[in-house]
């Protein structure tokens, strides 16, 4: 069992618990099988992880056992020593030019989330930033060949900047022609991931995620949610670099483990979908509102122009046509908070209290 449903984290349990019980049937489709995950330390990998091996704690068949490729090997055997030990997790090293070699028999299914994410990482070393996500898809192409499926965990951020007249990005099995022409950044590195996956024989999913809360947000990654939690711990303010009427589509961590597994283990209708929420999608002043309220009311300072932001929106009609979201922007925050407020992370308790 992961050592997160040990510790003193309920919002960590809950979450995991919801999506195994609330999977209707697709994670029972793991027992017995053998998944490659990657990406395995980041926000979306981790939780992922935990819902497998939730589902295999709950399970009455036997587990599902799960590779991790992973850059850090003793930061995942040391937060998941009992799973390691009974052989449910299977920790590799990616290797020079993200290689890595998988031990025994080839996974029945694959998700690929690794990549680099953060901004500040992309913005200070674009080339090398790219060649990294490139190349560990390349590897995971290589290997996924004999899957039932992958999952290819993609971004909005493949359709470039979004046209102040287009309300949300179309879903579509291409990326239109929009935005300045690809180079180096995060969006041609996941349109070229996309590409390097979709020229293997095997059935793929593609998941065009925007933008998330949930309880293992990074506070030191440069995006809205993680600097307002943090100036909020921090500093008893939050300040806006901008006016704050940019708008996103946070989908919270429960939600989007739940449409990944759904489309690894079901049968959607597509191959490409946009994953956002409706009842997530808001102005970054809204956010930063919604944020000061949880912490009891902090002060939100707003620039007095409009910025350079641009919204970031998707359409998302094939996705609710099919497995609609459930969790909110607000309840989303409080749940995020109160995690990392459980665990340490920030030092600052929320004054909503769950359920609130």
């Amino acid at each position: 069992m992961p050592d997160p449903l040990d510790g003193p984290d309920g919002v960590i349990r809950d979450d995991l618990d919801a999506v195994v019980r609330g999977s209707h049937g697709d994670l029972g489709a793991l027992s017995g099988t053998s998944l490659l995950l990657t990406g395995s330390t980041g926000f979306v990998g981790r939780f992922l992880v935990e819902t497998v091996l939730w589902s295999n704690e709950l399970g009455a068949g036997p587990a599902c056992i799960v590779t991790l490729p992973t850059r850090r090997p003793d930061v995942v055997r040391g937060r998941y020593p009992k799973a390691v030990a009974a052989g449910e997790l299977d920790v590799v090293e990616w290797g020079t030019g993200r290689a890595f070699v998988l031990p025994g028999r080839r996974p029945d299914y694959v998700i690929h989330g690794a990549a680099t994410t953060d901004p500040l990482r992309f913005r200070e070393d674009p080339e090398g930033s790219f060649r990294d996500t490139v190349a560990m898809a390349e590897s995971v192409a290589g290997i996924a060949r004999a899957a039932r499926r992958v999952v290819l965990i993609s971004s909005g951020a493949v359709y470039g900047d979004q046209p102040a007249d287009l309300p949300g990005f179309p879903e579509m099995d291409e990326p239109p022609s929009v935005g300045p022409p690809p180079g180096p950044s995060y969006a041609a590195a996941k349109r070229e991931s996309e590409r390097r996956l979709g020229e293997i024989d095997v059935d793929l999913r593609i998941a065009r995620v925007f933008s998330l809360i949930g309880p293992y947000q990074d506070l030191g990654s440069a995006f809205a949610v993680p600097d307002l939690i943090r100036q909020a711990d921090r500093d008893g303010v939050l300040t806006l670099t901008t006016d704050g009427s940019a708008r996103r589509s946070f989908c919270y961590a429960t939600d989007l483990a739940a449409i990944l597994f759904w489309l690894l283990l079901s049968e959607p209708h597509h191959d490409v979908y946009n994953v956002g929420s409706r009842d997530g999608t808001a102005s970054i002043a809204k956010v930063a509102a919604t944020i000061a309220e949880i912490f009891g009311g902090l002060e939100v300072r707003r620039a007095d122009g409009p910025g350079s932001q641009r919204d970031y929106v998707p359409e998302l009609s094939r996705l609710y046509a099919e497995y609609a979201p459930t969790v909110g922007l607000r309840e989303g925050l409080i749940r995020t908070c109160h995690s990392l407020f459980a665990r340490g992370v920030i030092g600052r308790r929320p004054a909503v209290e769950l359920g609130r």
